[in-house]
């Protein structure tokens, strides 16, 4: 059994749009590329659709298009681990990868976060397909310092505390969609 798991640290640094892009650094995982079918990564080279998603142990599946019916933003999530390979027989229904993330719970201190993701093509370096692109475009006569838009900003926050002190606590976490 292979379990790959992405602390609360690890997961945050890398600032990701989705944790499941998380999954992508480990061994037998690859993206879906032009398979078509379902949403996430391949694991073990099966399709998207034969992977489980999970909330805290609880099905989290789209049956109409397979993939996540619920996107949790990263920075609520406390833990994402990803199971592939031979697992147990509570994972059973799906033969690809097992995906199951953990959310950030409230503590005795009450504590917040508001946060930013900023990616504008502005930002990013030219990629080899665009260079190419840009050599032919200036053959031609066309601008050639074309960079395509890839503009994304995210803003959210969240905050979490005590309800009672030492036995009920709450967490919120909000994020605006692009």
């Amino acid at each position: 059994r292979d379990l790959h798991s992405f602390p609360t640290r690890r997961s945050s640094d890398l600032a990701t749009n989705n944790v499941l892009n998380l999954s992508l650094m480990t061994a037998g995982v690859s993206s879906s590329g032009g398979m078509g079918q379902g949403t996430g990564p391949a694991v073990g080279g099966q399709r998207p659709t034969d992977n489980n998603y999970m909330v805290e142990g609880i099905d989290n599946n789209d049956k109409s298009v397979p993939g996540p019916l619920v996107n949790v933003p990263s920075d609520a999530v406390s833990e994402f681990t990803t199971l592939q390979n031979q697992y147990s027989a509570e994972y059973g229904h799906s033969n690809g990868g097992q995906f199951n993330q953990i959310i950030k719970s409230g503590t005795n201190s009450f504590h917040g976060l508001a946060y930013e993701y900023s990616q504008n093509r502005n930002y990013n370096a030219v990629d080899a397909f665009q260079a190419a692109r840009n050599v032919q475009n200036k053959a031609l006569g066309v601008a050639a310092n074309h960079k395509d838009r890839s503009d994304d900003n995210r803003f959210g926050g969240q905050i979490g505390g005590p309800i009672f002190k030492n036995k009920l606590f709450f967490f919120a976490n909000y994020e605006q969609e692009p």
